[in-house]
Formats: C-alpha cells, structure tokens, sequence
C-alpha cells in the first residue's frame, strides 16, 4: 500500500550511468542485491491520498536522491549533504535502495517532476544528467566566454558540453572512442584524441577550467589547467589515487572543486534541457530491460563500442506519446 505522499511510475525509460557500471565493475561500492539504475522517466499509475500535485497518467522524470529533510543539512537547504535517518546518509536509487532497473518504481512526491508535454522521452531522461551537469558548473562558478576542457566525452561530458556551448562557453574535450568523436563532432563539438592537444612546436594550449569526466586524470587536468583555474572532479573511480603536487597548485593557484550531489537543480534542469535540441540525440540505443546481462558485458568490456547513451526501456508501449 502506498503511504499518502506515495507514487507509483511505470519506468518508460532508464538510463544507464557511468555510475552503475562503476559499480559492477568494482571501481565503486555498491550494496548486494540492489536494484540499480537511478535516470528515468515514467507514467504514473497509482497516487496516496495525500498527493495534490500529482496525478495518474502524468509523465514525469525521478530525482532519485530522496533526502530526509528533517537533517542540519537539509533544513540548511543542503540536501544534498543530507545525513540521512540515524545518519544513514542520503538515500539514493540505485546506489543504496532499489532502483529504476525494473517496471515499476516507488517515490514520494516531492521526487518526481513533470515532464512538458513538448519534451521527448529521450530529453527527458537526461535531466538527471543535467542537473548533475548544473551542480558542477555552479560549484566551479564557470562563465561565458571562459575555455573549458572536458577530459573524456562519455554521454556526461556531452551532456555538459551542450549546456556550456548554449551558456556562451567556449568548450574542448578528448576522446578514445572514435564512434564518440565522430558524434560529438557531428553535433558542433571540438573533440579530440588526447594527444591532439600537443601540437608540435607549439605551448600546450592553457583552459581556465578543467573537468575530469573520467576519474583518473587529475594528472593531465594539471598540465593543462591555467594559472589561477579551477579543476572539476566528475568522474568515479574509488581505486584512483593521486599524489598531489602541492607547491604547482599553490604557486598556479589552482583550485579543485568537488562539487558533490547536485541540490534542487531539477526545476532548472527542466527550463535548460528546453533550450537544448541535440540533448535527446544522445540517447542512441535502446534495450529491453531482460537484456540487461549481454548489454551490461557489451558495454563493461568493449569501450571502443559504438554507444553513446544507452537506455532500458521496461514498457515500451508507453515510448508512442
């Protein structure tokens, strides 16, 4: 039965995060016999009695970082520093409660948003990412006309690349991939190798900021960062070290942000991704949710794959609206 805040969605579709795959591969913590998936998009079908904003058959997008509210951090208007109840921590779906890898999910209200009734199901199950996105750029105070380096252009760093190239930044970013680079190039996007950025007898090119997507690349973020820039920790990697050359950082006054969870960028993460009209692009492949063991192994083992954002697709027969 669902309390009177309660929602029940049907999960349309849900997005698979470089996070979950950290965790399955082991480069990341995760609890066993979790639920995993935490960017999607739905229908709901069911209400508690106390719900007043929300009602069945709308469509909406899930913040899965349910925060207690009732914390120091929360009633600070951190929530996303949320210690949790008995200070568990934030609860997160996907990570350490059930996620959106099924057919249904269960929420309150205040976690769910709804979706414009112009916006794609592709868009919108990349608010998530977009708020993410936001976190970070708002933590690193990053501003129109600076030169931003990505290192890495996974479906996140693509993400972030059309919300700063719309906010007036200028952005370049590196790529094994080749699929990827041929389809970031293809939406206007400056995406190199990694070597690319050496020109011969030529200075390394100096970025006010620059964000590791990747999570083990602080060392090439600090030959490139500019005096005075700033650093963006992005990606996970629980087994990355890095030994820090703290006379370069001081002298360089370099900064690094670890801009953490995002806070209450989901409204905003709605209004921006209106104004992005290659976001829904990046959604290039689409899985039934019974899939699940051969696309986790293509996408763990193969990272020359030509993907850039994968997604399950638990009823399908909802994707016609």
């Amino acid at each position: 039965m669902l309390p009177a805040d309660g929602i029940e969605i049907e999960i349309v579709l849900s997005g698979i995060c470089g996070t979950d795959l950290a965790v399955l591969s082991g480069r990341e913590e995760g609890q066993v016999g979790i639920v995993r998936g935490h960017e999607a998009v739905g229908v709901v079908v069911n209400v508690g009695a106390g719900v007043t904003r929300t009602r069945k058959g709308m469509r909406v997008v899930v913040d899965p970082n349910e925060y207690c509210g009732n914390c120091e951090h929360c009633k600070s208007a951190k929530t996303h520093l949320c210690s949790g109840d008995s200070n568990a921590g934030l609860n997160i779906a996907g990570v350490n409660k059930h996620g959106t890898f099924a057919e249904r999910f269960m929420t309150r209200e205040c976690f769910v948003h709804c979706i414009p009734d112009d916006m794609s199901w592709e868009t919108a199950v990349l608010i998530e990412p977009v708020a993410c996105i936001l976190n970070n750029i708002e933590q690193a105070s990053i501003k129109a006309g600076e030169r931003v380096l990505l290192l890495g252009s996974g479906p996140m760093s693509l993400v972030a690349q059309l919300l700063l190239r719309a906010m007036g930044v200028y952005t370049r970013a590196t790529d094994l991939n080749t699929f990827r680079i041929k389809f970031g190039r293809s939406l206007g996007l400056d995406i190199v190798r990694p070597e690319e950025l050496e020109q011969p007898g030529q200075p390394l090119e100096k970025f006010d900021v620059v964000i590791d997507t990747v999570g083990h690349q602080l060392e090439a973020a600090a030959s490139v960062v500019g005096r005075g820039g700033r650093i963006v920790l992005f990606g996970f990697n629980g087994n990355y070290k890095y030994s820090l050359p703290v006379k370069h950082f001081l002298v360089n006054a370099i900064s690094i942000i670890a801009a953490g969870e995002y806070n209450q960028h989901f409204p905003q993460a709605l209004r921006i991704a209106h104004k992005l009209p290659d976001l829904g692009k990046l959604v290039t492949h689409r899985y039934p949710l019974e899939a699940y063991s051969a696309v986790f192994d293509s996408l763990l083992n193969d990272p020359s794959a030509p993907t850039v954002k994968s997604v399950f697709t638990p009823n399908p027969k909802h994707l016609s609206r």
